[in-house]
């Protein structure tokens, strides 16, 4: 490197306009790699690490611990030692008096949000990255949206197309979902992709979201080029929290939320209150909490379960990321499970790694779809 590298606020999700700093991973004059853990962010939804962008020297720290700033503001720069101090400082005014904060009334975020219908129901569906191309397909879980993958979709989007869709009965999709079985909701994303006029795509899915992938993938020879399950639900070895899923239907006020949604992650800490009002206010939607009881009572049957592990040997090759601290679902039991299933651990994580330790996963679902 032989300039000055901007470190920037970063974007996560549709909604983030600024962001906290915490604290910072080095000190100034440190060397810092590519990738390597920089500094912690509070934004309204969650606190996570950025990691460093690029490889140098940390030659200023602009952000400290405690100042709120906008998305894409000036947190840091990377410079190696031939650099002067006074270019250094010189790179520093230069963006900073020529940074323009983003509209918070333009576009918000990499997706491009669509509706699809599926019969009477319609289903959100967020696009990012190139137009052409095989996508992929990113299915969240229970009670989730397509929100859920934000600090996932941008290191996506710069390899191949991604379609992020809502299930029935969540996110700004219809709350019809059914008898909410699996066979149900991905002949939903089903009709999406034919839409979209999708015939081949890397899968990727989600606790719930990982069972519809798994099924639709076994129902449809061919289309998944990869198939990627995360913390998934249904397969041997996993047990579904009956105490998550029924508190988070039973939960009306914020403190009865909270308890629901620490359970999520290994640090119970990072669940904020905005998480704790959106999830809330996602409850008192019509038709929600029906949706989110149907959903419920058909995992928690086990019906489904049973039915996608007879289909198992006909996946494809896959790749099953979990965590060992997972409360919401467990871990898989890799004895069980067909030789084309493998299993690759995050360490740090509770349910939702990608969230938790997003360089880690992206890591692997970025391997795995090359």
């Amino acid at each position: 490197m032989t300039a000055v590298t901007p470190i920037r606020m970063p974007k996560w999700g549709l909604s983030m306009q600024e962001g906290q700093i915490v604290e910072w991973s080095k000190r100034e004059g440190e060397r810092v790699s590519e990738g390597e853990d920089l500094v912690e962010i509070e934004t309204s939804k969650i606190t996570n690490v950025y990691e460093s962008p690029a490889t140098g020297e940390l030659r200023r720290i602009v952000a400290q611990p405690g100042e709120t700033l906008p998305v894409g503001a000036l947190i840091a720069v990377l410079a190696e030692a031939d650099i002067t101090d006074a270019a250094v400082e010189s790179f520093i005014a230069d963006f900073q008096a020529s940074f323009v904060p983003e509209d918070a009334d333009a576009d918000a975020g990499a997706l491009r949000l669509s509706t699809v219908r599926d019969g009477e129901r319609s289903l959100r569906v967020g696009r990012a990255g190139p137009e052409a191309g095989e996508p992929v397909v990113l299915i969240h879980g229970y009670a989730g949206d397509l929100n859920s993958w934000q600090f996932n979709i941008d290191a996506l989007a710069a390899k191949a197309p991604v379609v992020a869709i809502d299930l029935p009965g969540h996110g700004g999709s219809s709350k019809d979902v059914g008898d909410g079985s699996l066979a149900s909701l991905a002949d939903a994303v089903g009709q999406v992709l034919s839409a979209l006029a999708v015939e081949r795509a890397h899968l990727v899915g989600h606790s719930l979201g990982a069972g519809v992938a798994a099924w639709l993938a076994a129902e449809r020879p061919g289309l998944a080029l990869s198939l990627t399950l995360v913390c998934p639900a249904y397969l041997p070895g996993i047990a579904i929290s009956e105490d998550f899923v029924s508190g988070l239907i039973g939960a009306q006020r914020a403190r009865e939320l909270r308890p629901c949604l620490e359970m999520l992650l290994a640090d119970p800490a990072a669940v904020s209150r905005d998480m704790i009002d959106d999830m809330l206010a996602f409850k008192r939607t019509d038709g929600v909490e029906e949706a989110l009881s149907t959903l419920r009572d058909r995992m928690l049957s086990g019906a489904d379960a049973a039915a996608l592990q007879a289909r198992l040997g006909d996946l494809p090759p896959t790749l099953v990321i979990a965590s060992r601290g997972d409360r919401i679902v467990g871990a898989p039991d890799e004895a069980l499970l067909p030789p084309q299933l493998k299993v690759a651990w995050i360490e740090g994580a509770g349910h939702l790694p990608h969230l938790e330790q997003p360089g880690a996963f992206n890591a692997l679902l970025l391997e795995a779809i090359a």
